[in-house]
């Protein structure tokens, strides 16, 4: 059990970071930005060249390359986005799928095909209460941790954090009221791509990087939001969370008591595939939004 309950909450550290930071964006700019998982195999592309071409401490690089990935998206933004501001959100939806492609074939050529690692060496397991983890698991479920509560104190105390709420709920009405919605904006963008950045820094560090580290992770980070109710950074935190659970809890159900109450042979032992996880994520977002359509935390809509 122990070990469930770590793995649950290291699928969700993994998944919440860019879970918060997609929900940011549709928030705010009320689009599905399919782009914004790219953003996380470019985060991880960069930490790896600054620590292994540059020489700089792997979080040294870490930082930077966050930095770096958060300044990306913000001239995402304005190069392709604020361009189409004024269009239809299937517009905007279209034009993040072609940037989110144009940014993974731009990795794949720069970096190549081949999965690559962190210069980190190898650790050994320590135990925790009972379940097998390594250092580095450890730091990923530390730092995520520690970036939403950062993200909380920015959203609950500052004016930036409060402008940001009020452009979320009426950007118009933000902008009467004297807020300069496209700072606000350039914000949410720099931010939810830092978040992203970071996000594909952690899963490096608990896998391997490549090209295809975005899209491979497009499903879960889009349930987690919707989960939690798309645009609230706060549903898609505990989204993020249920769906982290629910994943490695269902694959750790044996079937084989249910399978044979209805006749069938088991040979005692029927699990859930791990090639499965994506489906156990969209069977439990259909139970979900069939008992509640806006999320979880989701304000419902008249």
């Amino acid at each position: 059990m122990a070990q469930i309950v770590f793995d649950s909450l290291l699928r969700s550290a993994e998944l919440g970071l860019l879970a918060v930071g997609l929900t940011m964006v549709y928030s705010v700019l009320r689009f599905p930005n399919f782009s914004h998982v790219e953003f996380a195999p470019l985060g991880a592309y960069l930490t790896l060249a600054g620590a292994s071409v540059a020489g700089l401490p792997l979080a040294v690089a870490a930082a930077i390359a966050v930095a770096l990935t958060g300044l990306a998206g913000v001239a995402a933004d304005r190069v392709v986005f604020a361009k189409l501001r004024d269009r239809s959100p299937i517009m905007l939806m279209i034009a993040a799928f072609a940037l989110g492609i144009a940014m993974r074939e731009a990795m794949r050529a720069i970096w190549g095909p081949d999965p690559k690692s962190f210069p980190v060496p190898l650790q050994s397991p320590v135990d925790l209460l009972g379940a097998s983890v390594t250092p580095i698991q450890i730091v990923i479920i530390a730092a995520a941790a520690a970036c939403m509560l950062l993200f909380h104190g920015l959203l609950t105390y500052t004016k930036l954090g409060i402008a940001m709420r009020a452009a979320a709920d009426n950007a118009n009405l933000a902008q009467a009221s004297g807020i300069f919605t496209e700072r606000v904006i350039r914000a949410v963008w720099f931010i939810g791509s830092a978040f992203a950045g970071l996000g594909g820094v952690l899963i490096g560090l608990n896998t391997q990087i490549y090209p295809m580290m975005g899209f491979g992770i497009i499903i879960p980070v889009f349930c987690a939001a919707i989960l939690g109710g798309i645009g609230s950074p706060y549903g898609a935190m505990l989204g993020a969370l249920v769906l982290g659970f629910a994943e490695n809890v269902g694959l750790s159900i044996n079937f084989a008591p249910l399978i044979e109450a209805f006749g069938g042979e088991t040979g005692g032992y029927a699990f859930v595939p791990t090639g499965y996880k994506p489906a156990i994520a969209f069977v439990f977002l259909i139970l979900v939004l069939l008992l509640r359509p806006q999320g979880i935390m989701g304000a419902r809509r008249r």
